[in-house]
């Protein structure tokens, strides 16, 4: 199923009617779904597609030059110049190189191969590279000053979760369960697919997050897959999760020397773990959130409690008290789809206010004009509504703007509240 990716398809086939060469790179998180984007891209076109895998460069090369020369019609030497020269004479042709970098990881001079075939073969040629990978660290690397492909990039794809209404057209259920079941999985496209469109919503999660489940190691797999100290990261993620939010808070917390956190913020950040949040009004100090939302799960379900699954006695999740922390996140991503919808007025620069004792969940302020938003994983009545809404102005000095409030439910209806349905519209 190919949903949400339309802009970056869009993108790539914008690329795809000049005649220059281009080196593109698709890049994000596991399972998030590269292939899929480049697949449909492929479609229609004359294309190569290689999946690298980790072994000896020379057996890579094989596989890679016979690929080639099923697509350009004759043989192709088991080389980096016959590839490229091959390539570069092939006319308009795609070649998709997915995971290029566990060929780095495997050899070193791949990427200086790389910049000599771009520089020598295939920049004056027709050719449209694309290299996918889900080590976000290394191929920030290589594309930065000094990397392998600096300055040669000709348009770089970051891919992240899908947006939440999109989660209506994998699974069944009714709005509040799409918003549960979207924030435990991210709005990853591949966890969404694991789930049983005939089971119930609570069973679904108790088997996705069981000892035998496919989600539950799979925070540990991301990390690992990413950084060397898996076990360092997540200690930080948990103490942000905890409430630790600012730079002294958290390093006290995870027992972190405050000289050396900054490496590992930055690197959480970088992979869309955790975000550096400044007030959209007014001059708190910034503090830290988890923003994945899977990761924020299972930090609070499965991290610190795994003798109780290994044991065979897995607690029952408090998804209640976990969609009291989760649904401003979920309510944040819904933003844009809520603006084409008219729900909300505009948005402009969006995010949170914290000063003293008073906090809003989500504010945007366009030129002179204020969008306040208070978000409350509950059912209300208008009588409930309407007091909500009359402290929400007078956290923000009743000044004049738009006020709203993002629930569960509303028992009957009310203008200025939305509710799970219309997220999921």
């Amino acid at each position: 199923m190919f949903v949400d990716r339309e802009d970056e398809l869009r993108a790539l086939e914008e690329m795809w009617k000049s005649d220059t060469a281009h080196l593109v790179l698709v890049y994000g998180r596991r399972r998030i779904g590269k292939t899929w984007l480049v697949k449909k891209f492929l479609e229609g076109k004359r294309g190569v597609y290689v999946y690298a895998t980790r072994q000896p460069i020379d057996l890579e090369l094989e596989r890679f030059a016979e690929a080639v020369g099923r697509a350009v019609g004759r043989y192709v030497r088991p080389s980096w110049d016959s590839i490229f020269a091959a390539l570069a004479e092939a006319g308009k042709i795609v070649v998709a190189v997915d995971e290029f970098t566990y060929w780095v990881e495997e050899d070193d001079s791949v990427l200086s191969q790389l910049q000599r075939g771009w520089d020598e073969y295939l920049s004056k040629s027709a050719v449209f590279l694309i290299l996918l990978s889900s080590t976000v660290s290394l191929v920030e690397k290589s594309v930065s000053y000094g990397g392998g492909l600096f300055g040669r990039r000709t348009a770089q794809i970051r891919l992240g979760p899908l947006r939440p209404h999109y989660a209506k057209l994998f699974l069944p259920y009714d709005a509040e369960e799409l918003a549960v079941a979207y924030a435990v999985s991210n709005g990853v496209p591949y966890y969404l697919s694991l789930f049983d469109k005939g089971l119930p919503l609570e069973e679904n999660i108790s088997r996705l997050f069981s000892r035998w489940g496919p989600l539950y190691e799979e925070a540990e797999n991301i990390m690992r897959y990413e950084v060397r100290e898996p076990h360092i990261y997540l200690n930080i993620v948990r103490a942000v999760e905890e409430g630790a939010t600012t730079y002294s808070e958290i390093a006290n917390k995870a027992r972190i020397p405050t000289p050396t956190l900054g490496k590992y913020l930055h690197v959480l950040e970088k992979l869309d773990v955790v975000r550096r949040e400044t007030p959209v009004l007014g001059k708190a100090r910034p503090i830290y959130v988890v923003s994945d939302l899977y990761v924020k799960f299972w930090v609070r379900h499965i991290y610190g409690r795994r003798e109780m699954f290994e044991m065979g006695e897995a607690p029952r999740p408090d998804i209640d008290r976990y969609m009291s922390a989760a649904y401003e996140e979920v309510v944040r991503r819904s933003l844009p789809r809520l603006r084409q919808l008219g729900l909300v007025p505009h948005l402009g620069r969006c995010g949170r206010l914290w000063e003293k004792d008073v906090e809003v969940d989500v504010v945007c302020v366009e030129d002179d004009k204020i969008l306040a938003i208070e978000v409350k994983w509950s059912r209300l009545d208008e009588r409930e509504a309407e007091e909500e809404l009359k402290k929400l102005k007078k956290k923000l000095g009743n000044r004049e703007g738009t006020y709203l409030l993002a629930v569960k439910k509303i028992e009957g209806a009310h203008p200025q509240v939305l509710q799970a349905e219309d997220l999921f519209r």
